[in-house]
């Protein structure tokens, strides 16, 4: 009776394993909250907009990108969870993963601090790494608390972020994107009058005159004409940086460090915790 048992409990505990280690991560964010909690080995797939860690995306298969995920990209890994971006698309697929008894937890993704705090409890709740999402929150909050004592009462700079989808696309982040939304709580205010992205040219930005220009190095040249760029107060006063793109658009369990790196950005690394 006791072997039964124990063969009982092995397969049961061989099966909550089997379980755990079986699941597919659709969002950037998303894909690094789990890594933090420690749980890179259960991965079984991502989406393309999981770019951190940097090696994860070459020792994983990919289930296509997250605002139009094939359903087959899922399906072919054989999941048995799947924790997916709020934003995924097309909604379709992602409710239909259900069917194929597949756990599916959708998780807030929106550009706030507050969702960000969200997304990891909702995160830790599923991995079971409530305590680590508490201790990341309180790290969070007490960062993000340093971050406005040091910038209240500055100047806000006029900041332009821009990123390139292939030659002669050179795009800006509006102040309702993500960048742009952590570009206002970085101490900034947007240069552009749109409110998402958007296709600009080198003679908008001259207009512009931003005091600061940054660039998403996520896919190399942005396309920024060296001359054009001198002639900015940003050009001049050598306000010109480069920065991860889903460091400042993930509002992930990095979102302190993003802030902390905006800030000194735009406060010409004049504060405290700047490098």
């Amino acid at each position: 009776m006791r072997k039964v048992f124990k063969i009982s409990l092995a397969l049961v505990l061989a099966s909550t394993i089997s379980y755990a280690s079986k699941i597919v991560s659709v969002g950037g964010s998303i894909t690094e909250t789990i890594v933090a909690f420690g749980h890179q080995d259960d991965l079984i797939g991502v989406d393309l907009s999981s770019s951190y860690p940097k090696d994860l995306k070459s020792k994983l298969p990919n289930v296509g990108y997250w605002l139009s995920l094939p359903q087959e990209g899922i399906l072919s890994l054989k999941p048995e969870i799947a924790i997916i971006s709020s934003q995924a698309k097309p909604k379709k697929v992602v409710d239909n993963l259900t069917n194929y008894g597949i756990k599916t937890h959708i998780i807030e993704d929106k550009p706030s601090i507050d969702s960000a705090k969200r997304k990891i409890l909702q995160i830790g709740k599923i991995l079971g790494e409530d305590k680590k999402a508490e201790e990341i929150i309180s790290r969070i909050d007490t960062n993000i608390s340093k971050i406005n004592e040091q910038i209240k009462g500055k100047n806000k700079p006029k900041v332009l972020f821009v990123f390139s989808r292939g030659k002669g696309t050179m795009m800006a982040a509006g102040p309702k994107t993500k960048p742009g939304v952590m570009i206002e709580l970085a101490g900034g205010k947007n240069a552009v009058d749109f409110d998402q992205y958007s296709k600009i040219s080198p003679e908008s930005i001259l207009k512009m005159n931003p005091d600061v220009i940054i660039k998403s190095n996520h896919a190399g040249d942005s396309g920024l004409d060296d001359k054009i760029v001198a002639s900015t107060n940003a050009g001049k006063n050598g306000q010109i940086y480069s920065i991860d793109m889903l460091l400042i658009s993930g509002f992930t369990v990095r979102v302190d460090s993003a802030l902390q790196k905006l800030s000194c950005m735009l406060n010409n690394q004049q504060l405290s915790y700047c490098k």
